[in-house]
This record gives C-alpha cells, sequence and structure tokens, in this order.
C-alpha cells in the first residue's frame, strides 16, 4: 500500500485531469494568468521596484488593501470553522476541511503580499 501523503497527491492528480473541455480550457486560463504572474514577480526581483510604479499611492495600496483583504478572510473562515470544534459538531466535517483550508491559503497569499510590497524577501530584513 502507498503512504498516504502519496495518496493523496495520485488522488489529487486524477481528480484534476478529469474534466470537460471547459473545464481544461478554464484551468488553462489560470495556469497562464499564474505563470504571468510569476513572470511579472521575476520581473520586480530583477529590475526593482521601480517597475512597479511604487511613487504612486494607487499602486502600494493595491498590495496592502489586498493584506488587508486576505487577513480578513482568513479570520471568517476561522469564525465559521470554530463553532465546529467548540460544539463538537463533527458532522459539519467537509466545509470544516474547506474552511481550514481557506484560512491556510488567505494567510499564505497575505504574507506574499507583505513580501512583495516590501520589494523581496531579501528585503524583510531592513
Amino acid at each position: 500500500p502507498r503512504p498516504p501523503w502519496l495518496q493523496f497527491v495520485v488522488d489529487g492528480i486524477e481528480e484534476v485531469i478529469h474534466g470537460s473541455l471547459k473545464y481544461h480550457l478554464w484551468m488553462g486560463t489560470l495556469t497562464f494568468l499564474m505563470l504571468l504572474g510569476t513572470w511579472a514577480y521575476s520581473v520586480q526581483m530583477s529590475e526593482g521596484m521601480i517597475v512597479t510604479g511604487m511613487h504612486d499611492h494607487v499602486s502600494w495600496g493595491f498590495y496592502i488593501s489586498n493584506f488587508t483583504f486576505l487577513v480578513g478572510v482568513a479570520a471568517a473562515a476561522v469564525i465559521l470553522v470554530m463553532p465546529t470544534y467548540v460544539l463538537k459538531d463533527y458532522d459539519f466535517k467537509r466545509a470544516v476541511l474547506i474552511g481550514e483550508a481557506m484560512a491556510v491559503a488567505a494567510l499564505i497569499m497575505a504574507i506574499w503580499f507583505v513580501i512583495v510590497d516590501v520589494g523581496g524577501p531579501a528585503r524583510l530584513w531592513h
């Protein structure tokens, strides 16, 4: 038998590769946007913060507002999940897993918005 983590990966891959043409087009679009964002961030890392136009308050506020929004999303997800543990109502298990995953994902993205805002991981020391 496979270890649980490997079974999780295999099950995840099997879920991802099944779907209609519409699903695959949507996933392809999202993948393209993700790669475009990765390229844009690599340009920012190599060229510096000047490429972001951070002299403008709107672009500076974009990173901070997304950070604030994502912290709120994480807090809301935790608040929605908490009654399940407090009341010991484990029939709500699926929603709890989705809520916890959303909270973790939102926190990771919030942290990344702060890292991008300061100009990269190396600048966190300053």
